[in-house]
Formats: C-alpha cells, structure tokens, sequence
C-alpha cells in the first residue's frame, strides 16, 4: 500500500474537536501546551467547547484546524500507521509540510499565527461550495457577474464539486443563477475572506517576510503543492516561499493533485487526517472509486475510529498503543 494523508482545511471544524482529541491520549495534551508555549495563550482555554469565540478569528481557525489535524496525524503515529506520502487542502497544506519535514512544529504554528492575522486585514467578501457543476459551465456563470464585482473558483475539490470566492454582490447573483438555471444550491463556507483568489494579492505581499524569515529544512517526503498540483523535485527556500505565498492568492487545485497521485500509484490507499470528512466525502462513483479511502474522524467514538483505521492499514498493530 502507498498510503497518503489528506490534511483537511479551515471548513473542517467543530467546537468540540480539539477536546475530543485530548481525551484520546496525553500525547495530544502535550502538542496543545506546546502550542500554548510558543504562542504564549492558553490554548486550552481558547479551545474549550465554552468558548464562544472560539472560531470568531481567523488565526484561531487557522491555528485550530492545524492543531487538531497534527493531533489526528500523531494519534495515528502512535498507533503504529506512518505514511509515505501526503497533501494538505488550502490550510492543510501547512500540516502537509510539517509531515513532510519542511518545517518543524513551532514554525509552522508561528506562520499560520501570521498567516491568520494577515488575513483578518485583507479584503472581505465570501466564500461558497457549489455542486455538482462542471467547472467550464462555473466559470461561465463567475463571467456573467463580473460587473458586480470579482468572483473566482477558488477551490477544485473534484470533478463536479467546487468553491466560489469573491466579492459578496456577485456571489450572491452567481449562486441566484445557479440555483435557477442549474438547480444548485450553493453553501457559503465563508463570509469575511475570499481566501485562495487575487482580491488577496495584497495579503500574499503582506505575508511574505513572514516566510522568508522561516528556517526551511529539506524535506524527507514529497512536497504536493495546492498551486501546482504535481510534486516539486528538490524543493528549497526560494520555492517554499513563492508557492506559498502564491498559495494565498490562487486557485487550490486539489482535483488535479489527487488524480496526479492517482497517475503514479496503482496501490494508493487515501486517508483523511482531521475533523470531519470532508475530502473523503469528495470521492464517489464518478471519480476515484477505485482507491480505498478511510477517514481518521468519527461523531461517536473517536478511540474506536483511530484503533479501527489502524488495524485496517497495518497488520498486528498494537491496540494498547492507543490509550484512552
């Protein structure tokens, strides 16, 4: 098997994920305070399900969604499941480059902290996931609202499923058309920041000096990145920072990175590792049915998920290493 983690994004949360995850084991205690450390707040605070406010930040989305996908990803490790490959959708790309080893920990937790209040500053609009649509026919209909304002697909999540950012007046109009030309409803997933479009240049430019003042390191694993979509060979510090920054303005071009792994690995096994299970709902009849796909999450019993997941990928793993 060539197993390959999917490190969801910002939409993949709820209020009661980062507690779950600390029920699982100590180990997930231990990366919350060091996160608390390095950014000196109490995180656990901050993260409790009592905490009203606790998403009412970007940087707090941002900063969250990293934490609990790294917590997910560490409870695997402790299960005996490691991974030669991976990708992270929009945010998740930021665990994808911890797992790879291009940056460590407290870095990445630094970046996004910046990232985060960068974007806070940036322009406003919203963000909505449209399907099932094709994306020619999308485009179309973000042309015909132009006038009212920038509207881009943001988001390439799967053949017929994507996400629309831009300017509120003309997403509003697309999503009316779509809705009585097309029968589609669409869902605003965001209402402050059309991330991943070019009404976001100025906040790339603004980020900027915080990755260049990152230690980058060679990375162990493949790097994947959402604005390419194929791998880069021999990344360095000059390329992490052009893509990244280019990440914050362009299209997530995650449908072209899943059929590109899909090209090159006949044994591909995909596995979801965060909150919810939003990229592995992404798959179906219609595209890439024919690669298992798990996911790490689960509304009932998180334990019994991860120990599940673990006996499934690997033979005669440990059940004890994972403790309640």
């Amino acid at each position: 098997m060539k197993i390959a983690y999917m490190f969801p994004g910002q939409s993949s949360r709820y209020p009661e994920m980062i507690e779950k995850l600390l029920a699982l084991g100590p180990w997930n205690g231990e990366i919350l305070d060091r996160a608390s450390e390095v950014l000196r707040r109490d995180l656990r605070a901050h993260y409790s399900p009592r905490n009203e406010a606790m998403f009412a930040r970007n940087r707090d989305v941002q900063l969250g969604v990293f934490l609990a996908n790294h917590m997910h990803c560490e409870s695997l490790r402790m299960a005996g499941i490691s991974a030669d490959l991976s990708l992270g959708l929009s945010l998740g790309e930021y665990n994808h480059l911890h797992h790879i080893g291009a940056l460590d920990f407290d870095q990445a937790l630094r970046l996004l902290e910046a990232r985060g209040q960068a974007y806070e500053r940036g322009p406003r609009g919203a963000m909505a996931s449209v399907f099932p649509v094709e994306f020619d026919d999308l485009c179309q209909v973000t042309e015909r609202v132009r006038h009212l304002g920038r509207l881009e697909v943001a988001i390439r999540n799967a053949p017929r499923q994507h996400v629309v950012a831009g300017r509120r007046a003309a997403l509003e109009a697309a999503l009316a058309i779509l809705e009585e030309e097309h029968y589609i409803q669409g869902v605003v997933i965001e209402n402050r920041i059309p991330m991943h479009t070019s009404l976001l240049e100025p906040v790339a430019y603004e980020f900027r000096p915080a990755l260049e003042s990152a230690a980058w390191r060679r990375p162990a694993r493949p790097y994947l990145p959402n604005a390419l979509g194929r791998f880069v060979r021999d990344p360095g510090p000059a390329q992490f920072i052009a893509l990244l920054s280019e990440h914050v303005c362009a299209p997530v071009l995650w449908q072209e990175s899943i059929d590109f792994l899909a090209d090159r690995f006949t044994d591909l096994v995909l596995v979801e590792v965060g909150p919810r299970a939003v990229l592995y709902n992404l798959f179906g009849k219609r595209w890439k049915s024919e690669f298992p796909r798990y996911k790490t999450d689960s509304k009932d019993d998180l334990f019994a998920s991860i120990v599940a997941l673990a006996e499934e990928l690997s033979d005669g793993v440990d059940r004890t290493a994972v403790v309640a």
